[in-house]
């Protein structure tokens, strides 16, 4: 990842039963207030939780890393995307190849 701004998406699996202890600790230790936090959503599937980070790549690694150290976390996966979309610039290419297929 370059120095400047981009994002990750960590996936958090804890112990099962513990989701309130773990959201508890996000907020205890002040991560979730933090700028470099986006958001935490508590999901279902293999991950319990998907945090979304974004800053340079020190900003993010340094976060992956205080999240891995929380009490409950079994595993982390960390994706990092390689290119970020722009819905609006993807909604108006719809919205002009539409119009040109109905000309």
């Amino acid at each position: 990842m370059k120095n400047d701004t981009g994002r990750a998406y960590v996936l958090v699996a804890i112990q099962p039963g513990m989701e309130q202890e773990f959201a508890n600790e996000i907020v205890s230790k002040r991560l979730i207030t933090d700028s470099k936090v986006e958001r935490v959503d508590f999901v279902h599937g293999n991950f319990d939780f998907v945090i979304s980070l974004t800053g340079n790549a020190h900003d993010i690694d340094s976060r992956i890393l205080k999240i891995r150290l929380l009490p409950y976390v079994q595993k982390t996966e960390t994706l990092i995307p390689f290119q970020m979309l722009n819905w609006e610039e993807i909604h108006k290419k719809i919205e002009l190849d539409y119009q040109m297929e109905h000309l």
